[in-house]
């Protein structure tokens, strides 16, 4: 009895239940693919019915239970039970409410393109083979294995006496692990863990969530048992009368979704957790989504700590790194299960590697041959014709001329049309590309760090193929002080722009408001892309156009007087290669939503809570692309309306709230249905009062009330923005802002040309009109560009109440890039400093708030005008860099055109007091004839005109 139930537990042990540390695989996950690629079930080929994959494998392989079989199959197809689906299923194949998977007769599967990786090359040798339960047939021991699956996809199983639970990773940071340990292969004993959870911080599940602390990793990675505490994650919106919802868009590993749900509902039922109004599942093909509404007046904190205390919200994952080595089983670190995989990869290579040189010897023997035959043409033919038979012919062959019997047989083989000249070059060239693959293969099994080498290369090849964000964030225990370092930065204000190039600058407020028109004087030769107002304790999010955002604290931004040209953010953050910036924004607490559009007019809609866990390493916040790419970004605060607009001058406005909250991992949803060949431009966030400004390619823009757009459907087509007659010249339609009267915009252009303009001088137009005329020589263009030239991006330059935004109210003057002439043209006209004044000639027009601030009241003898005098002192601050003018001598009256725009009365004795909307009507007259006169300085009382008695007097009484 002893010995049997030993042999069985040796058995369950070996042969069921526990993975092999090389390929991360049981017998029957082996069995299964090795039998779908025996059927040629590759990821482009038609899928087949699951019950004659699994008769495939009880016959041949695995003489056990059909139950078994699928199950396995079915798991290995589940998105939210692997991390990287090995094999591609199509049917119902369950789901994460427990729902089993249809009959086996039902279903269909193939091996998914990642699964084919794990067979690559099992025809070269490569792996050892054994004969079947029949022995009627081989099969391998172990998957030659490209893919590190073991970490990747993890596993759990149930043995005699033991068992295993390995949590699945992310597949581009355990390549880049192997990458280091490669690359330090000789040190591999003294690399510590703390190098390698550089790469790996930790798992990365299917279903997302959050890991709290990295204790429990720490511990599991160093001994290979450990304790992970999963957390679900949940968002908070408001909902109509005041009433809050708990909204769960990911649950932890393994946690079924349906029991959930059902364990919430009792304890609401029962009353054990108070204050809930509702509860319902809202998923759907786009994300997970349940709904917890709360009642009104009710707190979320205390509701949502008593669901993660009673319910699997928050739940464990024990890790038991146990695998089979060479036959038995031992509990691992990660370092060992790493270095496994790389001696594993190495003996594949090596294999593989002295089977090409076999054959490639092999083909050069026999070309030795063929060349050999082809130099004795006439001699071999005669020999040939004069034997009897075939078997003769090869003999003779061989006694005559020295052939082996395999050149000997390659000749009688050979085509007539091999006697052609240009057959034999053929024949030659192959013979010396041969001789240098015979080379280089023999160079390659000489050189042990070749070979690992080339297993660090094809590595990362995959992971450049298949390699995705993090979904499962990780959040750091406190310190035990609770400070962090951003506690112990001053608190200042600062402005950070964003290049579309990838650089990054930041400046103190006061240094920028030095500059007049800061984006056109500061930005490096590069399209400006974001400029954000904010402070060293706020967090910069940039935003690629593959979905992936990071988070950068703002005071690890070096400052302008560091480096003065920026910060590439390949020196801040690891973002990939082929991958660009499409936005930023600055997180100020976690209120509000992020909305994110794409090309193809998807829109997506996250709380910015959900961006609580960002850091330097760009994680995921839109999925499911393909072919399509994020191309704007907007923050709101849950009650706006969202307009999009597409590059053929189309628009649609709808509101926010129509676009349901969706988690990280979630592709978004229909915006606007774009037709023919056009693609969305930019997304904008409308309010009361709002500004839209659209511009084109060609440098052409207009402006619109945000009125003018009314609001419909979301998933529409839109109505028309802009004239698209006007198209061909203006060029389409590069992006959209909503914007206030007192801001400015930046556009930025392919040649790396930033122009900064107030919102004012933006022409006004019509929604679907471009409201001018609009000529091919760009003559009435915003910014006048270069024939090669293109705008490439527009910024809405919003920097608080207070601050420069280059084109000031309080300047005198037209924007930096641009004035009006006499006769409405827009001509460039150069940048004019915040202090400088400007001259009351007649060609320049002073602004509205310029004549208020003009003093009313010029005799001494009445203390008129006393808002005036606030006015410039109010204003002095930003006067106070240049020196006051001189006082106007006393010739410089003012004009007698001045005088008789003030009102008075013919009788000395009863003057007419004239009402205010007379003399604010005269001053206007005056303004729009003759410039108002300079101030006298601050430090002078305000020097009286030589006036008649008859004339003071009603200056006197004016009240």
């Amino acid at each position: 009895m002893r010995s049997a139930y030993l042999s069985y537990a040796m058995s369950v042990i070996t042969a069921r239940a526990l993975p092999d540390v090389r390929d991360g695989l049981k017998p029957v996950q082996r069995r299964i693919l090795y039998a779908m690629n025996d059927m040629g079930l590759r990821h482009d080929q038609p899928t087949r019915k699951s019950a004659r994959i699994v008769g495939e494998v009880l016959g041949k392989y695995h003489p056990h239970s059909d139950t078994a079989v699928y199950d396995a199959m079915v798991r290995m197809a589940q998105d939210f039970a692997m991390r990287y689906r090995l094999v591609d299923g199509q049917g119902n194949f369950g789901s994460i409410d427990g729902d089993e998977a249809a009959a086996i007769r039902y279903t269909e599967a193939r091996l998914t393109a990642l699964g084919e990786e794990m067979l690559t090359d099992i025809g070269a040798e490569t792996v050892d083979f054994v004969d079947n339960f029949d022995g009627s047939l081989q099969e391998p021991v172990v998957l030659p294995a490209k893919l590190p699956n073991l970490l990747v996809n993890g596993v759990g199983g149930i043995a005699v006496g033991m068992a295993t639970n390995i949590p699945p990773h992310n597949l581009s940071e355990v390549a880049d692990a192997v990458a280091f340990l490669i690359d330090n292969y000789q040190r591999a004993d003294d690399v510590m863990l703390d190098e390698l959870m550089r790469y790996i911080p930790g798992p990365d599940f299917p279903t997302g969530g959050t890991i709290l602390g990295d204790e429990g990793i720490r511990q599991a990675y160093a001994t290979g048992r450990g304790r992970v505490v999963m957390r679900a994650h949940a968002h908070i919106e408001e909902l109509s009368g005041g009433r809050t919802a708990l909204i769960v868009t990911e649950l932890p590993y393994q946690v079924n979704k349906a029991n959930l749900v059902s364990r919430i509902a009792s304890l609401f039922r029962e009353g054990v957790i108070e204050g809930a109004g509702d509860l319902r599942d809202e998923s759907d093909r786009n994300g997970m989504r349940i709904v917890i509404e709360l009642k009104r007046g009710v707190e979320w904190q205390p509701v949502l700590a008593a669901l993660l205390k009673r319910t699997q919200m928050q739940a464990t994952f024990g890790v038991n790194m146990l695998a089979l080595v060479d036959g038995e089983p031992r509990t691992l670190s990660l370092k060992r299960v790493l270095l496994h995989y790389i001696d594993h990869r190495a003996v594949v290579i090596e294999r593989r590697t002295r089977h090409e040189l076999a054959r490639a010897e092999a083909r050069a023997h026999i070309l030795e041959g063929l060349l050999r035959a082809l130099d004795e043409l006439d001699a071999v033919i005669a020999t040939i014709r004069k034997s009897r038979t075939a078997d003769t012919a090869r003999a003779n062959l061989i006694k005559e001329f020295k052939f082996t019997e395999v050149q000997a047989q390659a000749i009688l083989d050979m085509q007539l049309r091999r006697l052609a000249a240009l057959e034999r070059r053929r024949l030659e060239e192959e013979y010396q590309e041969i001789k240098a693959l015979i080379k280089s293969l023999q160079e390659l099994l000489d050189s042990r760090n070749g070979i690992l080498a080339l297993a660090k290369d094809e590595l990362l090849e995959l992971k450049k193929r298949f390699g995705d964000p993090r979904r499962t964030r990780i959040m750091r225990e406190a310190s035990s002080d609770g400070l962090s370092a951003s506690d112990l930065v001053p608190n200042e204000a600062v402005i950070v722009g964003v290049t579309a190039a990838g650089t990054l600058l930041r400046w103190p407020v006061a240094a920028f408001a030095a500059k007049r028109g800061g984006v056109r004087t500061a930005f490096p030769s590069e399209a400006a892309l974001a400029l954000l107002t904010m402070t060293t304790q706020q967090q910069v999010v940039l935003v690629t156009n593959r979905g992936l955002a990071a988070g950068l604290p703002g005071h690890q931004l070096p400052d302008s007087a560091q480096q003065p040209g920026g910060t590439p953010i390949a020196d801040l953050l690891r973002m990939p290669a082929d991958q660009r910036l499409v936005g930023a924004l600055s997180l100020d607490g976690l209120e509000g939503y992020l909305c994110l559009a794409t090309r193809q007019g998807t829109v997506k809609r996250l709380a910015l809570s959900d961006l609580a866990g960002l850091t330097r390493d760009f994680g995921e916040v839109m999925g499911g692309l393909g072919d399509d790419e994020v191309v704007g970004l907007v923050c709101t605060d849950g009650k706006a309306d969202l307009l999009l607009a597409s590059a053929q001058g189309k628009a649609i406005r709808f509101s926010e709230e129509s676009v349901r909250a969706q988690g990280l991992g979630a592709s978004g949803m229909k915006g606007m249905d774009l037709k023919g060949d056009d693609t969305l431009a930019g997304i904008a966030a409308l309010s009361e009062q709002t500004q839209v400004v659209i511009v084109t390619e060609r440098g052409f823009g207009k402006r619109s009330p945000g009125a003018e757009y009314s609001a419909q459907g979301r998933g529409g087509q839109g109505a028309a923005a802009m004239d698209a007659s006007k198209l061909d010249v203006c060029g389409p339609v590069v992006g959209v802002v909503a914007v206030d009267l007192d801001d400015a915009i930046a556009l930025g252009t392919d040649q790396g040309i930033n122009v900064q303009l107030s919102v004012r001088d933006v022409p006004a137009t019509a929604r679907a009109s471009w409201g001018r005329i609009v000529t091919r020589t760009g003559r009435n263009a915003l910014v006048e560009l270069a024939k090669s030239d293109r705008v490439t991006t527009l910024v809405a330059v919003r920097l608080g109440k207070g601050q420069p935004s280059g084109d000031d109210d309080e300047q005198t003057s037209p924007s930096p890039a641009t004035a009006k002439a006499p006769d409405g043209r827009t001509t460039p006209r150069p940048a004019v400093e915040a202090n400088q004044k400007v001259s009351g000639d007649a060609t320049s027009k002073p602004s509205p708030r310029r004549r208020k601030a003009t003093p009313r009241g010029k005799d001494a003898a009445t203390p008129a005008e006393p808002t005036s005098t606030r006015r410039r002192t109010a204003r002095k601050p930003a006067d106070a860099t240049t020196p006051a003018p001189e006082a106007p001598p006393e010739a410089a009256k003012p004009s007698p055109r001045r005088r008789k725009a003030t009102p008075k009365n013919d009788d000395a004795a009863t003057p007419a007091e004239p009402t205010p909307t007379h003399r604010r009507t005269a001053r206007k007259l005056a303004d729009a004839t003759t410039p108002a006169p300079e101030a006298p300085p601050e430090d002078q009382p305000p020097k009286p005109p030589r006036r008649t008695p008859t004339r003071r007097a009603p200056q006197r009484r004016t009240p």
